[in-house]
């Protein structure tokens, strides 16, 4: 598996390359780089004794080492509780949302600077067994009026459909600066209650 997607990627790089069109090859390397997000996703699962009950928080943070070089010289902080035991097929979709809006704040967030802080904070809200994360940044925020449920932008409609699979709720709370994307997630998937 991890192969064929490292073919996949290779091709749509190479493809890039080749283009001859800006435009055209930036949505090529962002789809090359969503194909590895997914393959590094697997890579870090597929030999996990415990594929049922892995922790999520260790999971997250070595997918926040993964980002750090690429939205570089913005700065990522992780706050997380010690541990969340976690079904592996959700924690993947949970990765590959992290690394969109994470992606998204280092690319968008900062342009008339070089760098600033991006912040991932993932909470266990036991009274609702679920878990809160927020991606937020302190950069130019959003165009006024963007909504993200009707987007056309292919990471944000991605973001949105991954959020529906795993039954959670994708919000954007008001913050005095820069954009703020905050997702409730219950702990089970309502499959298996």
């Amino acid at each position: 598996m991890k192969n064929s997607l490292q073919v996949v990627s290779s091709m749509l790089q190479l493809q890039a390359n080749a283009a001859g069109d800006q435009n055209l090859s930036e949505t090529l390397n962002e789809a090359a780089s969503r194909v590895n997000a997914v393959g590094r996703a697997y890579e870090r699962l597929a030999y996990t004794a415990d594929y049922e009950n892995i922790d999520l928080i260790e999971y997250l943070r070595q997918i926040i080492n993964d980002l750090e070089p690429t939205v570089a010289p913005c700065k990522i902080q992780f706050d997380a509780p010690e541990a969340i035991r976690f079904a592996a097929d959700r924690a993947i979709l949970i990765g590959l949302i992290i690394t969109e809006l994470v992606s998204n704040a280092g690319k968008y967030a900062y342009p008339n600077r070089a760098g600033g802080l991006i912040s991932v904070q993932v909470s266990l809200q036991t009274d609702k067994e679920a878990i809160a994360i927020s991606v937020r940044d302190e950069g130019v925020g959003l165009p006024p009026g963007f909504d993200p449920a009707a987007s056309k932008r292919l990471g944000t409609r991605l973001v949105n459909a991954l959020s529906r699979q795993l039954g959670g709720e994708l919000t954007r709370p008001l913050a005095p600066i820069g954009s703020n994307f905050t997702l409730q997630i219950p702990l089970r998937s309502s499959r298996t209650q």
